[in-house]
């Protein structure tokens, strides 16, 4: 690493963190649903999700934001190359963008200044899934770890979103003190200083489940279908049918690919299913508001073994 790069903190979770789309609403959110063959729209869906996550997540940038970590950055270079005048005139824009900041996000401890995103996702059937990971256990108990790492090395479904934020507690303050020592001459020790700044910088990972957020998405239709007027409750029962199927069928994938496991899915497959003995009836919105808390739940779960693995991996010195 060069001096002008900075160390990132890492903080990863599992899911959701404010501004995901994860069952965000009270209850499901109202769409219109499509007047086209369920199996069509369940492979709309699903494919929709990737976009809609990610659009989301780059309209969570602060402009102001984003223009300070890139411009700290010149401001290293300016000094590199014993230009005070200018490194002191961008730490002076900097300064009052942060300000601005601070005066727009009253009590915000982070802002995002710059996102991130890798898109794995896996095409393979769940049946597939279950296979590798037999043909992978076997080679493992033979000994042969390399060629274990080749059979699953692809098997993921996940947005992981990277964002840098700044730390509006201390960033602001840090700029401020630097801008004296390049008008004293000191300008290695500001040197110095604007690269412990970006060091402060703070690094998040979002790890997203593909297959959960498309069993969330194909829920939220079939919740839908339950109040379509243009169709028989027959034909409703068929359609919901089939939707709560595929959903089942991707929280199954999540499942295979390790994300969590099959305790984790129990209570949510059980609401899932219960939805289908209440529907047209007074207890059917209590049923699908069910199915919304267990998601909930069902996301903690995956957060709280996400967490637990963060400690195996990086034990407390």
């Amino acid at each position: 690493m060069n001096k002008y790069q900075y160390q990132k903190k890492m903080a990863i979770y599992v899911l959701l963190a404010s501004g995901a789309t994860f069952l965000a609403s009270n209850s499901f959110a109202k769409t219109e649903t499509p007047k086209t063959h369920p199996a069509t729209t369940i492979d709309r869906v699903a494919a929709s999700v990737k976009h809609k996550v990610l659009t989301e997540k780059a309209q969570s940038i602060e402009g102001e934001a984003a223009e300070i970590a890139a411009e700290t950055q010149k401001a290293i270079v300016a000094l590199d190359n014993k230009d005070t005048k200018g490194a002191t005139t961008i730490l002076q824009g900097v300064s009052t963008k942060l300000d601005n900041l601070i005066a727009k996000n009253p009590g915000l401890a982070l802002v995002p200044a710059t996102v991130e995103t890798d898109v794995s996702d896996f095409a393979g059937t769940n049946k597939e899934v279950a296979y590798a990971i037999d043909e992978a256990e076997d080679l493992l108990k033979h000994g042969k770890l390399q060629n274990a790492r080749g059979v699953v090395s692809d098997m993921a479904s996940e947005i992981r979103v990277i964002t840098t934020s700044i730390p509006l507690g201390t960033y602001p303050a840090a700029i401020k003190q630097i801008i004296p020592l390049i008008g004293s001459g000191k300008i290695d020790q500001a040197a110095v200083d604007l690269n412990n700044a970006l060091d402060t910088l703070v690094v998040t990972i979002e790890i997203m489940p593909l297959p959960v957020l498309r069993a969330e998405e194909l829920l939220i239709v079939a919740a839908e279908l339950e109040h379509r007027a243009d169709l028989s409750k027959e034909k409703s029962r068929e359609d919901i049918q089939q939707f709560t199927d595929a959903a089942k069928d991707q929280l199954e994938l999540a499942q295979l690919l390790g994300y969590g496991n099959k305790d984790d899915y129990k209570p949510l497959y059980k609401e899932i299913d219960a939805i289908h003995k209440t529907l047209f009836s007074e207890k059917s919105s209590t049923a699908w508001q069910k199915v919304k808390d267990e998601f909930s739940a069902f996301k903690d779960r995956l957060k709280a073994l996400t967490d637990a693995a963060e400690r195996i991996g990086h034990p407390v010195k």
